[in-house]
């Protein structure tokens, strides 16, 4: 499979997951096109956006920054986020994300099957 950026469309997300403010976001890989892999995405959130902290009771999901800075939530935790910075939430725990920057936060993110579920 080869995907193109020029083939890829970028969507507008609001309150992501009971955040607040408006997020834009590419799908990279959708169900079925990766063994295991639910979606893999690229999403942006401009200041002042956030991704609420929610529960993965049966997914396991990556952050991978790529440019920006942040602040990651982690099963309650806080801790601060930069490009190159990535958090995993395994199956049972929580997470979410906070651009309390000035600019523009863009994240990769992976979201997979536990290895635990049926």
């Amino acid at each position: 499979m080869i995907r193109r950026q020029s083939d890829l469309m970028e969507e507008t997300k609001h309150n992501i997951r009971g955040g607040v403010g408006a997020a834009r976001s590419v799908d990279l890989l959708k169900p079925g096109e990766m063994a295991g892999v639910l979606s893999m995405g690229r999403t942006t959130l401009e200041p002042g956006t956030t991704i609420g902290e929610h529960a993965h009771p049966d997914t396991e999901d990556l952050y991978l920054i790529l440019e920006g800075h942040g602040t990651g939530l982690l099963d309650g935790a806080r801790f601060p986020l930069g490009p190159g910075d990535l958090f995993l939430v395994k199956a049972g725990g929580s997470h979410g994300l906070i651009n309390d920057s000035e600019g523009p936060l863009t994240f990769l993110g992976l979201l997979t099957r536990s290895v635990y579920s049926d």
